[in-house]
Order: structure tokens, then sequence, then C-alpha cells
């Protein structure tokens, strides 16, 4: 289906000379389905994963929207980490080039609030800050929130996952009562609901992208069956012989993160762990090195990831299974971006076949057998995964143990 042009969108003749100057030539699913309701002034509950261009569904109007002869704060849009505060203002200020005049402030924690009352007092049209250090400000009387037109909560699952709930609602207190207001979630916890109910109006519409648009198209997508206790060796095999500059490893949980980049560091990798317990300095000096090469691996939970802005990721692996189709969607994502060729594996059990074969149907994707692969016991081999490979299942020849790569 042919998407539709920005301009049926509403989307206007500078905005789109910006966007030409950015490469992008058609709009996404998710901007397709947000920008004209958006432009209308209606409240929204997007779920809409990282990697679908959800910051220009709501970049784009706002931008648009802004009102250069007013000296007053138009527009805020809240984000979890410094990390996406600093990405979303960065698109922010590529999509105004053709708006001079239009004043962008991000407000994050970890920088001198001198300098960011300084940004303030100029009144700026957008803020984008992430909820602690916007409390801050609004303790010591240096923002200004109460012409806020437009208010956009961005990765507001991720805002909840770490505490900032209580941060959220005050915040949106202090704001007009009138005010537009749109939220984005990757993922819909009923929690979620519950700030929708209390701070969307009535009439307020909720836009989920469907599965099979959220298929990244650029990444191939491979799945190997390993035996029990067999992942460690699944996963060396992938990364000593495919030899990725740059490689992202999800697993379910905390602990684990940090386990396996442990173990992957006695090996020889440079690797690190990303999880929800690390503080904000802590996840900044981990992705710093990630994003110039000083890391070549990273060890990563689903929420922890959900910031992640480095473009050329050469592969993703699923250490463990991802517990559902978005979830799944979100991690591959991160690579295959900007028109670039990624590539994606998911380690899995026997016993969690049917998982994989339910997440291949939903999705309407392939997800191939890795090469160079032996068969399971005959009992599994008769069972059939459906566009998995017809009616057999592989596991990866592993070879044990490992050597250092640098």
């Amino acid at each position: 289906m042919q998407a539709i042009p920005f301009k049926e969108l509403g989307i206007s003749d500078d905005i789109r000379t910006s966007l030409c100057r950015m490469n992008f030539e058609k709009p996404t699913p998710v901007q397709e389905l947000t920008i004209g309701n958006f432009l209308a002034g209606d409240d929204l509950l997007v779920q809409a994963p990282t990697g679908t261009g959800k910051t220009g569904a709501f970049g784009m109007p706002i931008v648009q929207q802004i009102d250069r002869a007013q000296r007053t704060t138009q527009a805020l849009i809240l984000c979890p980490t410094r990390e996406l505060a600093v990405q979303v203002s960065g698109v922010l200020r590529s999509l105004s080039k053709n708006k001079p005049g239009i004043r962008i402030a991000t407000i994050y924690g970890g920088e001198k609030i001198n300098k960011q009352i300084d940004w303030l007092k100029t009144t700026p049209h957008i803020i984008v800050a992430t909820p602690g250090r916007l409390m801050d400000h609004m303790q010591r009387k240096t923002v200004k929130i109460s012409a806020i037109r437009t208010v956009v909560l961005d990765e507001a699952d991720r805002m909840l996952d770490m505490g900032f709930r209580r941060d959220m609602e005050k915040i949106l207190k202090a704001t007009p009562k009138d005010r537009q207001t749109v939220l984005f979630s990757a993922t819909m916890p009923q929690e979620i609901y519950m700030i929708a109910s209390q701070f969307l109006k009535r009439d307020a519409q909720e836009i989920r992208v469907k599965q099979e648009s959220l298929a990244v198209e650029t990444v191939k997508q491979y799945y190997t069956a390993v035996y029990p206790g067999g992942k460690n060796d699944a996963l060396l095999s992938l990364l000593q012989d495919n030899n990725y500059p740059l490689t992202l490893i999800f697993v379910n949980m905390k602990h684990r993160a940090d386990k396996l980049a442990f173990q992957l560091r006695k090996k020889g990798f440079r690797a690190a762990a990303l999880h929800g317990d690390m503080n904000q300095n802590q996840r900044d000096r981990v992705m710093k090195q990630y994003r110039l090469g000083k890391l070549d691996t990273l060890v990563a939970t689903d929420i922890a990831a959900r910031g992640i802005d480095v473009k050329n990721i050469d592969a993703v692996i699923n250490y463990d299974a991802p517990l559902d189709n978005e979830s799944y969607v979100h991690r591959i994502g991160r690579t295959g971006r900007a028109q670039q060729e990624g590539i994606a594996y998911t380690l899995i059990h026997q016993d969690e076949a049917d998982l994989l074969r339910k997440m291949i149907k939903n999705l309407k994707t392939d997800i191939m057998p890795t090469e160079n692969t032996l068969s399971l016991p005959e009992p599994t081999r008769q069972k059939s995964y459906g566009r998995v490979s017809g009616n057999s299942f592989h596991s990866i020849n592993v070879r044990r143990g490992g050597r250092n790569r640098r």
C-alpha cells in the first residue's frame, strides 16, 4: 500500500523542505496515523515502539504549529532519559531549519542548572525535559509552563518504570486544563491507561500501529535452537564467527545482563551491561563508550534499551526470547536503521518453539534457521513450526571455548 505524501497529511512547505534535507521521503505508518489527528488538536494515546518514526510523528506538528511571534513556551515534551531528550531536541532543530527563530531548550539532570536557567530566561517556544530536572526548575520557579498548548509524553511506559509517575502527574497538573495531551508508549500496561484516563480528554483517540506495519524490512532474521544450557556457547559462536563491530544483546532480567556482560569480558569482548538499576550517569557513560566504539557488545534489558539511538548497530541477538511481538519488533529495530541492512538472531530452547511459531504467524515475517546447523533429536524434528523451516528445527553447531578478539 502506497504511503500518503506528507503534503496530504497537512505538513507545510517549510517542514517538507526540512524533511527533504533529512532524507525523509515518505511517512512511516505511525506518522500517517498520527499527524492529521495531532494537527486537528486531538488528544492521542499512541502505541509506537522506538525506531518507528514517532519523534517525527509529534515533532512535525509541534514545529509547524509554533507561533514565533509569541514569547511564550507553547510545547512541552517529557522524555525518560537525558539521551532521548537530546535526541528529540536534535530532530526538532532539524525540522525547524526553515522556521528561524524557534527557540528549543533541552532540560535534563547531570548538567549545571545555572546554564539551564539562562536558557529558560529566553522563554523557549519548546521545552524538551526529563521529569526530575523539570520538577527541580518548577520548584525554583525558573520555568513557566502556564501557557503550554501541547504536552507530549514520550516513552511513557519507560517513565513509569523509572518511577516518574508522581512527577508526571504534578507536571501535567501545572499545565492548562485545555492543553492538547499526546502520550506515546511502546507497550500498553494498565498503568498507561490509568494515566490516560486521568489526563487525556474523554474523546481522546487511541492509535495502534499494526504489527505487520512494525516489521523491519531491512533486517535479516534468524533463529537458533539450543539444547538446555547451550545459549552461552551458541552466543559465543555467533560473536566469534561474525566479528561484528557493534552488537546489541537482549536479556529479560537485570541480573542476567550483568552476569552475561561479565562472562563476555572474560572471553575477550569489550562488553558492558545496560539496565534499569543503573543511574543516569552510569547509563550515559556506557552509551558514550558504545557509541564511540570503545565497547563492541552491549547487553541490555528491554526498558533500558528504549532510548538507544545508535545508527550503525550491526547485529541484535535475543539471548532471551522476547516476551511478546512488540518487544521482538522493538529489539530488532535497533539494527537495520536509516535504510541500512541489519541482522537479528534469536536463541531459543526447545520449549520456546511455540512462542517462535506464534510470533512468525502474527508478524507475518520470515525467521530462518542459522546456517551450519545440526538437527535436533527426531521427536522435535517431526514437529512443524509454520514458516520457520518447513518440518525441521535446527540447532547451531557451536564451537566450544572462545578466543580473545583483541
